[in-house]
């Protein structure tokens, strides 16, 4: 009797208890799905931030490059700015001093870079003065170089291949390279500071009409240039080489009406200009 109520017993426990294993085993599924997921989830997670990371990685790295490139750019800007500079004797500290923008005699023939009234040559002192003189020799010897010259299709590099030129003391070859530079670029964002380096290429070099010229194109087509203001100076130093005595004297204080607010080292080297050839 004892056994038949135990077993009557078990099988209403099997009984009651078999929806509820049923529901447990439903709950295992549905929690073996959601770890799943969550475990897709950190995986997919885990590989966004390597990819994240290797971004940053690379971000720095362009980054680092950029600054190296831009380090560059000014360090070459400057050596550029320096050379032309110096060619055109555009300060009174300049590589080439006061010589060549002061010296008595200065017509249309090449400047006397190597020392002046004295003749003195200025020797390691003046580096690029020593060149250009060499250069100016070898051209009225017959010789002359920067036939070679021929330009990239892009205007950037093309720009940049001929101010190698300048920066490597060719100055015959800067020359042409800039001239081509006009004709095959004539509405470029480089194309008035080529103009320029134009003329003060022909200004050192003592070809004071085509200096002229020059300086004359870069003020009439870019009025609003950065440089406009040092391109009437230099307009009126050419006219002074070519005894154009009047004419400078117009040039500088046409500069000093247009440019009230030119850079300083402009309007002192104006200045010192127009008191040299005793402007009224």
């Amino acid at each position: 009797m004892r056994i038949r109520t135990g077993m009557i017993a078990l099988i209403g426990a099997v009984a009651l208890a078999g929806p509820a294993l049923g529901g447990t085993k439903d709950d295992v599924r549905d929690l073996q799905a959601r770890m799943m997921q969550a475990e897709q989830a950190i995986a997919n997670q885990s590989a966004m931030m390597v990819r994240v990371s290797e971004l940053e990685s690379r971000n720095q790295q362009l980054t680092g490059r950029i600054e190296e490139l831009t380090y560059k750019l000014e360090q070459a800007n400057q050596r550029l700015d320096a050379v032309t500079a110096a060619l055109s004797g555009g300060g009174a500290t300049g590589a080439l001093g006061d010589t060549a923008m002061s010296g008595d005699g200065l017509g249309d023939g090449p400047v006397d870079l190597m020392g002046g009234a004295s003749g003195a040559a200025l020797g390691s002192d003046d580096p690029i003065g020593d060149q250009i003189a060499r250069e100016t020799a070898v051209d009225q010897a017959g010789s002359v170089g920067g036939g070679d010259v021929s330009l990239p299709i892009d205007p950037n590099a093309a720009f940049d291949y001929a101010s190698g030129f300048l920066l490597a003391g060719d100055y015959q070859r800067a020359k042409a390279a800039f001239s081509l530079y006009l004709e095959a670029f004539p509405n470029h964002q480089r194309t008035p500071d080529a103009q320029f380096r134009l003329g003060e290429i022909h200004l050192a070099l003592g070809e004071n009409a085509a200096a002229a010229d020059a300086f004359i194109a870069h003020i009439r087509n870019y009025p609003n240039n950065t440089r406009a203001a040092e391109a009437y100076l230099k307009l009126g130093t050419a006219f002074a080489r070519l005894d154009k005595t009047s004419e400078a004297c117009t040039v500088f204080k046409t500069m000093k009406s247009k440019h009230p607010n030119a850079p300083s080292a402009v309007v002192q080297r104006t200045d010192l200009e127009m008191a040299r050839i005793d402007c009224k």
